[in-house]
């Protein structure tokens, strides 16, 4: 499915190749409803790729991999974008997108892509508010550290999408304990953090199940292939 560092990236004809190609999965827990009952972005996307840039901190190089994606607003007013993208290993690591990741490498994408791609824009200059219809769609990245993979199976969750949520109660709830506790963060301040929460909110996520079909000596030589894209409440 994928064409390694081809010149020309086409948005493939695959299951979840646009986020309005599949409905939710049967399952157990809360599913989306069948047909949209809220605003929906139109979200299309090129399956995962590498990219290895030289850093100026690093002595040797370094390997990450990058989704690009278009998302219009198909909805009748503007709407917030404010995306987020998770890619959660078989393991259940989770890998938030960005973190830490050095501007030099957004710059790598953006050459390498900068004929099929020209108005693509990193990935916090995509957050805020998107004008409806073709002529406002935003080309942007997701990027995440490489060297976190190292299962043969990932998800990507995508959330931000749609503005379609369900609000449930929790069945874990103590009302003898309380629902707020106070941490001591990274910079030295305290926050209060939701530890015993009454109702959780889920909201309409695209999930894409990829697997990365070798052994742990060639899997940085392979491309993900793409099992299932469906619509989750997440």
């Amino acid at each position: 499915m994928l064409r390694l560092f081809a010149a020309t990236i086409l948005f493939l004809a695959i299951p979840g190749s646009t986020a309005q190609e599949r409905g939710p999965a049967v399952g157990a827990g809360p599913e989306p409803a069948p047909t949209p009952i809220s605003w929906e972005f139109n979200f299309k996307y090129v399956p995962p790729r590498r990219i290895t840039v030289q850093l100026a901190s690093s002595d040797q190089p370094e390997t990450y991999w990058y989704m690009l994606y278009t998302v219009t607003n198909t909805s009748q007013t503007t709407q917030r974008f404010y995306p987020t993208f998770e890619l959660v290993t078989e393991d259940l690591q989770v890998i938030p997108t960005d973190m830490g990741v050095s501007p030099l490498v957004f710059n790598a994408i953006k050459e390498r892509h900068q004929i099929t791609h020209k108005y693509l824009v990193h990935p916090t200059k995509a957050i805020g508010d998107l004008r409806r219809g073709d002529d406002y769609a935003c080309e942007s990245v997701a990027i995440w550290p490489a060297g976190d993979l190292t299962v043969n199976e990932f998800k990507i969750y995508i959330a931000g999408l749609s503005g379609e949520a369900r609000v449930l109660r929790n069945p874990a709830f103590d009302p003898d304990q309380p629902e707020t506790k106070q941490i001591m963060g990274d910079d030295g301040r305290r926050r209060e953090v939701t530890v015993n929460p009454k109702y959780f909110t889920l909201r309409k996520t695209l999930q894409l199940s990829y697997t990365l079909p070798a052994s742990e000596r060639a899997r940085e030589q392979v491309e993900p292939r793409l099992n299932d894209a469906r619509w989750i409440m997440r």
